[in-house]
């Protein structure tokens, strides 16, 4: 996602309503700037982390359920872990990529430092035991496979909870600031008497920054998604 370019385009978009609302150069510049840098910056940080953590679950629920059906079907660690690098995206072929040298067991022991997910703690205790005792992987994996099931659902739930919300969102402050702009040309004898008024300015201005906070307290709760193990201050 682009965020310079929705940055720019929403910095455009807020510049020229209140423009036309307050006829004030540096009202319509200083929210053109402060905008941009919210996007570009504030909220890019918000959503990359977020993008970032689902990824990386997305991943892991691949990696577990992949590793687990090879080793049912073939009983080798090699195996299984070759059937879930075919699976992975560039990002996680380039970690796996880079301890090769590892054997087996420390290669899944190593990407608990990627996958910092609980269930994915509870998989290796699972390859463990199976690797002690034998048995039906499958069978022995069942509460796991459920519970990795369970939160993948649950992501694909939130986000399609999140995309909803969002519409809202726009389109209630769309309303809102096309209201605001279509009374400057509805009302204009009442505009040009208060519309060089200080007070009318900086409430003008207050506004716009109202919305750009109200954008940010959405994104956070959008991007508060828990998945046990994951801090949300992780690289």
């Amino acid at each position: 996602m682009n965020f310079l370019l929705i940055g720019g385009i929403v910095s455009l978009a807020f510049a020229g309503l209140i423009f036309i609302a307050s006829e004030n150069l540096v009202s319509t510049l200083s929210i053109f700037l402060i905008t941009f840098l919210f996007f570009a910056f504030l909220i890019k940080r918000l959503i990359d982390k977020y993008q970032e953590k689902t990824r990386r679950y997305h991943q892991c629920y691949q990696f577990i359920n992949s590793y687990l059906i090879s080793l049912s079907i073939k009983g080798s660690l090699t195996a299984a872990r070759e059937s879930s690098y075919g699976t992975a995206d560039s990002g996680t072929k380039e970690v796996i990529d880079s301890i090769k040298d590892l054997d087996e067991e420390e290669k899944l022991s190593y990407l608990c430092k990627y996958f910092k997910f609980d269930l994915y703690h509870l998989f290796l205790d699972t390859i463990k035991v199976w690797r002690e005792q034998g048995g039906d992987v499958l069978m022995m994996s069942q509460y796991l496979i459920n519970q990795v099931r369970l939160k993948e659902e649950y992501l694909i739930h939130c986000e399609s909870v999140h995309r909803s919300k969002l519409i809202e969102f726009f389109v209630l402050w769309g309303i809102t600031l096309t209201i605001l702009t279509s009374l400057r040309f509805a009302l204009s004898q009442f505009y040009s008497r208060i519309i060089h008024a200080t007070f009318f300015q900086v409430a003008v201005v207050v506004l716009f920054l109202f919305v750009l906070l109200s954008i940010y307290i959405m994104v956070s709760r959008i991007v508060n998604v828990t998945l046990e193990g994951w801090k949300d201050d992780e690289k």
